[in-house]
């Protein structure tokens, strides 16, 4: 493979509901390119593979934690997967974990065959403040937005006034060391800003030795911090179960996420009603039920549900228990 064919990477990473997953949708229903996606999430099974919109592309799932030392192998099968799929992609996403800090991925751009185009790092525009000041995830997302040359705050229709959104631009301005910074809602950033040739040369800044001296120093970041807990559900759950699990959440749950069926109240008056598939989320404050299309033409997807928690906040039944209650 010459240097006229190597693979650009971009790298879409940011805390945990700050919409990557939303954005590598976008990219994927606004270009022709042909892109392969690799999905990276901190847990036993990936939830956001079952909600990125194929579109012709290649899709690769790395699961139990960040790309770091330890799963080096699994990441670089994963590429060679890539590599060897018949016809190279134009452009390799990796959708990072909300709690990996993209140096660690951005490190991989100066592998041969490889090009790093850029880091995107995303900013929920109503809660990376306090997030940036929080006890226990403050350096997460701090390290997050100084790896990124070009910073999506997203989500900037939730904030009340024009100049809450100018004064959080400053700052995020000097958090992310001068990064470029785009407004969004629902993550929807021109192509042309995400992978144009600013946020390129930008990249080529970074230099492997001072990117992996960035990754070590943050190696145990997320397994020093964060646990996570995954319950696959082998059958429909009801929908006063899954209301109270979201409604009642404790402080230590720092992210859920996940496909459930619920089935139909004991009571309704149809026997035959259908179960209806939600996608639960919950991150901060801000929880949410959405009805949930699924594909008869397409195998189901995988009805789980995972959490990540801060570390020893949380017994390591607690998803569990709360799913098996029955109202």
């Amino acid at each position: 493979m010459t240097s006229d064919q190597r693979i650009p990477i971009t790298v879409i990473g940011g805390y945990l509901g700050a919409g990557k997953t939303t954005l590598v949708n976008h990219v994927l229903r606004s270009t022709d390119e042909r892109i392969a996606v690799i999905v990276n999430d901190f847990g036993e099974i990936s939830i956001d593979e079952d909600l990125i919109v194929a579109a012709d592309s290649d899709k690769l799932t790395l699961a139990n934690g960040c790309i770091c030392c330890s799963l080096a192998e699994g990441f670089s099968a994963a590429l060679d997967t890539v590599r060897s799929a018949g016809v190279l992609p134009t452009r390799l996403l990796i959708e990072a974990s909300g709690v990996a800090d993209p140096n660690q991925i951005a490190a991989y751009g100066h592998t041969p065959g490889l090009a790093l185009d850029a880091v995107v790092v995303l900013a929920d525009a109503e809660q990376v403040r306090r997030q940036a000041n929080h006890r226990w995830v403050a350096d997460t997302v701090r390290i997050q937005l100084a790896a990124a040359d070009l910073v999506v705050v997203n989500k900037i229709d939730l904030l009340a006034a024009p100049e809450d959104a100018d004064a959080l631009c400053d700052w995020l301005t000097g958090v992310a060391n001068g990064a470029t910074l785009v407004r969004a809602s629902r993550a929807a950033v021109p192509m042309d800003v995400i992978f144009g040739p600013e946020l390129r040369e930008h990249a080529a800044g970074r230099s492997p030795s001072t990117v992996a001296s960035s990754a070590r120093a943050a190696h145990d970041t997320a397994e020093d911090v964060f646990e996570s807990q995954t319950v696959v559900l082998d059958a429909p759950v009801p929908l006063p179960v899954i209301e109270a699990l979201v409604a009642n959440l404790p402080n230590g749950v720092a992210r859920l996420k996940g496909l459930v069926q619920a089935a139909p109240p004991a009571s309704a008056d149809d026997a035959n009603a259908a179960e209806t598939a939600y996608l639960v989320e919950a991150i901060g404050k801000r929880t949410s039920m959405t009805p949930h299309a699924t594909d008869p033409t397409q195998p189901p997807p995988r009805w789980a549900i995972s959490l990540i928690s801060h570390k020893g906040s949380l017994a390591p039944d607690w998803l569990e228990s709360r799913l098996h209650e029955r109202n």
